[in-house]
């Protein structure tokens, strides 16, 4: 069928980022059309506001120019004589991020949720897009990278047009164009494209294989791909810094740093790859579990306003608790190594006050208003729906293993009950009471709306663990082993300033707290020696506990004293450790079952 809303993309302007956008509709009556641009993108639940960057927007048919009148923020009315309409608008992209529009002189990466207004009543109309390549110097050798089906007359990687068989199928298909290195493997004999930016100075094979290790792993959770997915992309954005991907129906966008790459010749994976490699195993996964597995409430998404769910936790909680697991099971990552990332999770979510602050369920309800909006009470306030959500993942799956169950069975069988119709809240405790096991289903409600820990210590000996806590070592210290040396605790995050140390962070009822200290002050001598961030936990380490300590700090523009009780830190580094080598190589032996 000939699509009937058509829009031509040209990058007008690359050193301005500017980019015009031609939409090509027919009406289909007397009644203005209405146009709208999402206010956020599916998987990044925050109100993102697109439309502030549209700079302007005109409208005309071949009797001239129509009227447009906006009506709201992202909404304009355009009165037509019946004929075809060309609605004319420029946009600005420079957004660093997965979720939007960036343009420059390496790269450009496309996502139609930020540019492509939807026309009210078409949605289910076939949509096309026209990508022109770019006349700027030095772009003569880009191509474009995209999971939307080009037309006949489009070559494989090339500029030209493109299908969409409606508009959600649009803008969840993001596009990158530029330089770019590309590499093809297949799962069960759909092509899988790992797409990487810019020239870099990487192995990008070493990269194809392992990712498609980990798409094995992840595929035989489900036992077989979404049978509607024809190819696969892996769109990755390489910079200088930065980090963030964003799910997509057959697609992930994925941002890294140049050195997150592996180099060529690296036999280890080490800190940046393997979070790279966690990364992209998350993204993939949720091509089952999120993208079209869902929360019923995201049937159908609603574009133009916020659209709550108290479930974020089971689709980005479990997804995060099996993206370093696939790692593992497919012998990417060590026995070790693994641990030391689950110790990390569990650590984050343990260290904050808000672990007994905040449920899981509240958590995901409100992820427009906190969790994507975190400001510096974050640690006090916001529970994670990824890591504790991750933790509940992790205690349900020990929990099951006594029984002959585990959470792949649990999500195969969500997957069949739910599909099409998405998943209500209550969904998973349902399954588990067909299962027989009711105390597990009341458990589990207790632990995703109840503000409180998770009981990990409780479980994880099904998997032959067991878990202790030790004392940090300095405020970023989250895993590992090491020797207690009496430190001392601040009660707070902090960063390096010009004078001494800026707090960005205060913990409830911490020493920082009791002092008075608040989020922005500079301290910048304790005991008329000064502070910077290299010599505070050696100082803190030589200072007398319990005793009142003089501390001089900047309050904005107040040079403030103030006493300073020390004491030790709490136990929140967690410690894993295989104390039943049996269960452990039992539980192993399950997961490569479940993932051969």
């Amino acid at each position: 069928m000939k699509a009937l809303i058509q829009y031509q993309l040209r990058c007008v302007d690359i050193a301005a980022h500017l980019i015009e956008m031609e939409l090509t509709i027919q009406p289909q009556g007397k009644e203005p059309l209405l146009l709208q641009l999402p206010a956020w993108i599916p998987g990044s639940y925050m109100i993102r506001d697109f439309a502030r960057n549209l700079i302007w927007l005109t409208a005309y048919d071949k009797g001239g120019a129509l009227e447009v009148l906006k009506t709201d923020k992202q909404s304009w009315q355009v009165h037509h004589r019946g004929q075809t309409v060309k609605v004319h608008y420029q946009l600005y992209a420079y957004d660093r991020s997965v979720r939007a529009a960036y343009l420059d002189d390496e790269v450009a990466i496309l996502n139609p949720a930020c540019l492509c207004l939807a026309v009210a009543g078409m949605e289910e109309l076939p949509h096309q897009l026209q990508v022109d390549a770019p006349t700027a110097p030095n772009t003569s050798d880009w191509r474009l990278a995209t999971a939307l089906p080009p037309a006949s007359d489009t070559a494989f990687l090339g500029f030209g047009t493109y299908l969409a068989s409606d508009y959600q199928h649009l803008i969840d298909s993001p596009l990158l164009a530029g330089i770019f290195q590309l590499t093809e493997f297949h799962i069960d004999a759909v092509p899988h494209y790992l797409v990487v930016s810019s020239r870099n100075l990487t192995d990008q094979q070493r990269f194809t294989d392992d990712l498609a290790i980990i798409c094995q792993q992840q595929k035989a959770i489900f036992g077989s791909l979404p049978a509607d997915l024809t190819s696969y992309w892996f769109l990755t954005w390489v910079t200088d810094s930065g980090f963030g991907g964003l799910e997509h129906n057959d697609s992930t966008l994925l941002l890294c740093s140049r050195f997150d790459l592996p180099a060529a010749g690296q036999q280890q994976i080490n800190e940046g790859y393997q979070t790279l490699l966690s990364l992209c195993s998350h993204e993939y996964l949720h091509t089952w579990w999120v993208k079209r597995l869902k929360p019923a409430e995201f049937h159908p998404y609603q574009l133009a306003q916020e659209q709550y769910s108290r479930q974020l936790w089971i689709y980005e909680g479990f997804t995060s608790y099996l993206d370093d697991l696939a790692l593992y099971s497919s012998g990417l990552l060590s026995a070790a190594d693994y641990l030391l990332a689950l110790e990390k999770t569990i650590s984050r979510v343990t260290r904050n006050p808000s672990n007994g602050v905040q449920s899981l369920e509240d958590s995901s309800f409100d992820a427009w208003t906190k969790f994507y909006k975190q400001d510096e009470n974050a640690v006090n306030a916001i529970a994670s729906y990824y890591a504790k959500g991750a933790l509940v993942a992790l205690c349900l799956d020990a929990a099951l293993t006594p029984h002959g169950r585990s959470l792949p069975e649990l999500m195969r069988q969500l997957w069949q009950d739910y599909l099409t119709t998405g998943t209500p809240n209550g969904a998973i405790a349902a399954v588990l009471e067909s299962w027989q096991l009711p105390e597990l289903a009341s458990q589990l409600t207790d632990w995703v709306q109840q503000p409180k820990p998770i009981p990990l210590a409780d479980y994880l000996p099904s998997f032959g663990l067991t878990l202790s806590w030790r004392q940090p070592l300095k405020p970023d210290d989250l895993n590992g082993l090491a020797e207690s040396n009496g430190s001392t605790w601040l009660g707070a995050q902090y960063q390096s300033s010009e004078q001494g140390i800026k707090l960005t962070a205060v913990y409830h009822q911490g020493p920082a707290h009791r002092a008075g200290f608040m989020v922005g002050d500079e301290l910048l001598a304790v005991e008329g020696f000064r502070l910077n961030s290299s010599s505070l936990s050696e100082l803190l380490l030589r200072l007398p506990k319990q005793q009142d300590l003089t501390v001089h700090l900047f309050r904005r523009d107040r040079l403030l004293v103030r006493n300073l009780e020390l004491t030790s830190p709490p136990a929140t580094v967690a410690q894993l450790s295989i104390q039943d080598e049996s269960a452990w190589q039992s539980w192993w032996a399950s997961q490569a079952r479940t993932k051969s």
